[in-house]
């Protein structure tokens, strides 16, 4: 690679960094700074590898856009899930209270009117994207999710962010 190549490389991976971390601020702004830097080489690589396969990209700042925002999004639900309840905070020696005796019945009661109006509307979306918010809910993410149905990952995704707003769309409408 002649340096001319190599520098225009490094001009635009800067600004594809200043981009990400501008869609990072913009929509995830709670993030850590580690975090922003792991998402960032994350969809680099996605990128490079995408190109490494000779795909063509015809949009970048809607697929840079898209791709920093999932990439986001997997990896703060994998940390997510690996954070334990334990941690967050300290009894001192007082008794081990389960979230069911910290709600008062009314509590329970309407939790328990949402999960149903939940299930309701859940049997009202496609077999698939059914399955996938089923297994959401269970608590998988969405590679344990792929694993589970056959399915890639990407698939995974778009139905899992479809169902997701198919549901708050429906029961939406169902509040007013």
């Amino acid at each position: 690679m002649d340096f001319e190549k190599l520098i225009r490389t490094e001009k635009f991976l800067e600004e594809m960094s200043v981009s990400i971390r501008n869609i990072l601020l913009a929509q995830f702004p709670e993030l850590t700074s580690q975090d922003k830097e792991d998402i960032d080489h994350e969809v680099k690589l996605k990128i490079w590898r995408k190109l490494a396969r000779g795909k063509k990209i015809s949009n970048l700042r809607s697929y840079l856009w898209k791709v920093v925002y999932t990439t986001a999004l997997d990896m703060t639900g994998e940390k997510l899930n690996v954070v334990s309840l334990d941690n967050c905070g300290d009894r001192e020696g007082k008794g081990e209270i389960s979230s069911q005796e910290m709600l008062s019945p009314e509590s329970h009661m309407k939790i328990k009117e949402n999960e149903l109006m939940i299930d309701k509307t859940l049997n009202t979306l496609s077999e698939k994207r059914k399955a996938v918010l089923k297994l959401h809910f269970s608590g998988k993410n969405i590679k344990q999710i792929a694993a589970c149905l056959g399915w890639r990952e990407n698939q995974v995704r778009h139905l899992l962010y479809r169902g997701l707003g198919d549901l708050k769309q429906k029961l939406g409408g169902q509040k007013g």
